[in-house]
């Protein structure tokens, strides 16, 4: 019975996987920033100009004026909301891991989660005062 369990157990583990390399191909590409929104607070417009989202493979490159920060994704469809686990360098440390929910709606691309790896996952899309939670919203840049 133990065996049986496991082997439902991995069953399921890949098919999650699988899925999350399926999602993962459909957001290849150059994002924009529409929106960004900080512990319950809208951040101004000017200050997300030139604010792009590239994703490769499995690296998420945001880049933010001159400034680039890389990060590697595990995306998991068929969670309810939809996960990603995101995976920030830390020198020679092992990477630290931030948890959090996506939505893709069209050419919009939704994510919710804290600004401080290693808590939890957040179970619903948007922020409140006081919760170090970030939601962003790109938008699909035209080829």
């Amino acid at each position: 019975m133990l065996a049986w369990t496991m082997l439902l157990g991995l069953l399921a583990a890949d098919k999650a996987a699988e899925a999350g390399k399926k999602e993962l191909e459909k957001l290849q590409g150059t994002w924009v920033m529409e929106s960004l929104e900080v512990d319950g607070q809208a951040v101004p417009e000017e200050k997300l100009q030139k604010t792009t989202l590239t994703i490769k493979g499995d690296k998420y490159v945001t880049k933010v004026k001159d400034r680039t920060f890389e990060t590697t994704i595990q995306l998991d469809p068929t969670q309810k909301p939809k996960a990603i686990d995101m995976y920030f360098p830390s020198g020679t440390d092992p990477p630290k891991l931030a948890r959090g929910i996506y939505e893709v709606d069209g050419d919009r691309l939704k994510l919710c989660r804290h600004q401080m790896p290693g808590q939890d996952r957040p179970q619903q899309f948007g922020t409140w005062p006081d919760t170090g939670l970030f939601m962003v919203v790109w938008k699909r840049q035209a080829p």
